[in-house]
């Protein structure tokens, strides 16, 4: 190769390795998967996002790739998340000055060399200045970055042990908390901050964090408050695709048992624990064969979520499938009617006893309003054979079909397999009765499963089929 060659070559790295280090962001968000753009998309309708997370799952990569995306205004055409129209004030926040710099500045700017950053997120080009932190070697206080509407935004690094007192004054668009602070008066601060942010429409912002500290108050607000612009979503070892089986298994090697739910799920302690603590079994949806049987179940709800779900039947293998599932806020009959009809249509449909309740005024039962959006709604309440209602009896049996493979749910049904992840007792042993919409749809389809119908025998207009109470017991339930 001659001299010239060589000169040309090396140009030519260079420049690999400059686009490369340019196109950082671009490449790290190309690279996300499905459940990270998904809570991406849930900061677009929620002002507080919590990513509550297992170890080295990316929750602070994530978050990361959010902010830097706000700081810089350059976002993706499939953007689905919160989007600023101006250069937004962002917090970071950590638990030290040291875990700021390691854990949140260096990989969004990178390291300092000859007094400027390289190799993070957001390429050296973009920033307009910085301030560091006092008594932290390498840490900033402050950095600034050319946003694409023109301007600067501006990014403040805060840790939890300056204390809440500190974070006085400033109003903020934008904040993300990095693992969770024990300081309970952190939080609320941060939310008073954003009270005017965004151009006076309020700020909002992320938690990630694996939840070291248990049931804290801030766990158990977003846990069992959904909704009001809350929102909560977990990532497991599962979710994780870039863990080997081997390192997984060096990784659980070195945790103690007790903390193993937290380490590998992302799962606070939960009072004397989770209800289905076992890997729930999932399959990718498939057409029904048409001699399996199929039942709607429904769970009643106004401002709580109500749930509508499809459970078959495989008479041959006595194995249940989850198959589908719609949970909405806020909807009238007729308009979740038009959500689920394509599959809920003529089959026999249960429902709780609740359904019996008469509204004031017009005396009419809250199940006939369904029966006439259009459910074939089954003449009484969900019961057991011998007509008790037992939850406990749902649950313990559930349990055991999912632990022997007997009831399998669609991974398309992600609101079941979300609530099964912090469906809980009290330190009493109680069963916590929040959040449990699609589990208490699926308990009465299952409980209900004797008066399941096949697609060929509904397909009949059988006059012998009458909707009545009268035990069949065609399947031995």
């Amino acid at each position: 190769m001659s001299r010239a060659a060589k000169i040309e070559l090396i140009r030519l790295l260079e420049e690999k390795a400059r686009r490369a280090e340019m196109n950082q962001l671009i490449n790290q968000y190309s690279g996300l998967y499905e459940w990270q753009k998904k809570f991406i998309g849930a900061t677009n309708a929620n002002r507080s996002c919590m990513l509550m997370a297992a170890n080295r799952v990316g929750k602070t990569r994530t978050g990361l790739t959010i902010d830097a995306y706000h700081l810089t205004g350059d976002y993706p055409d499939d953007w689905s998340g919160h989007m600023f129209d101006h250069p937004p004030r962002v917090w970071l926040l950590g638990f030290s000055m040291e875990k700021t710099r390691d854990l949140l500045q260096l990989p969004m700017f990178g390291r300092m060399e000859g007094g400027e950053f390289m190799g993070g997120l957001i390429h050296k080009e973009r920033l307009a200045g910085y301030y560091s932190a006092q008594g932290t070697s390498g840490a900033m206080r402050e950095i600034r970055v050319k946003h694409k509407s023109g301007g600067e935004s501006i990014c403040q690094f805060w840790s939890y042990s300056q204390g809440a007192h500190a974070l006085m004054g400033d109003s903020v668009d934008w904040y993300h908390i990095d693992e969770e602070p024990r300081d309970r008066a952190i939080y609320p601060q941060v939310l008073t901050r954003t009270a005017t942010g965004d151009k006076g429409r309020g700020g909002r912002g992320i938690l990630t964090f694996t939840p070291e500290n248990g049931r804290t108050e801030l766990v158990v607000q977003f846990m069992d408050s959904p909704g009001a612009g809350q929102y909560i979503q977990r990532a497991t070892w599962d979710d994780a695709l870039h863990l080997t089986q081997e390192t997984k298994e060096q990784l659980l090697a070195g945790f103690p048992e007790w903390q193993r739910d937290m380490r590998t799920k992302g799962l606070p302690l939960l009072g004397t624990g989770l209800i289905f603590d076992i890997k729930i079994p999932t399959c990718k949806p498939f057409k029904m064969p048409d001699h399996w049987l199929m039942i709607n179940a429904m769970d009643f709800g106004w401002d709580h979520p109500q749930a509508h779900c499809q459970l078959w039947v495989d008479p041959d293998e006595d194995v249940c499938y989850v198959a589908h599932l719609y949970r909405a806020q806020k909807q009238q009959p007729y308009e979740v009617w038009h959500r689920v009809k394509s599959w809920a249509s003529n089959v026999p449909t249960a429902w709780p006893h609740d359904g019996l309740q008469t509204e004031k005024g017009s005396g009419r039962t809250q199940m006939s309003y369904y029966k006439e959006a259009g459910w074939n709604m089954l003449s009484n309440h969900a019961k057991w054979p011998d007509g008790s209602n037992s939850v406990e009896q749902g649950i313990m049996e559930m349990y055991d079909r999912f632990k022997t493979g007997k009831m399998i749910v669609f991974d398309t049904c992600q609101e079941f397999l979300d609530e099964v992840m912090q469906y809980h007792r009290d330190d009493n042993g109680k069963i916590v009765k929040v959040a449990d919409d699609a589990i208490s749809c699926v308990r009465y389809a299952y409980m209900m499963r004797r008066y399941a119908e096949s697609k060929y025998h509904l397909s009949q207009d059988d006059d012998d089929y009458d909707n009545n109470y009268s035990e069949r017991g065609s399947l031995g339930y």
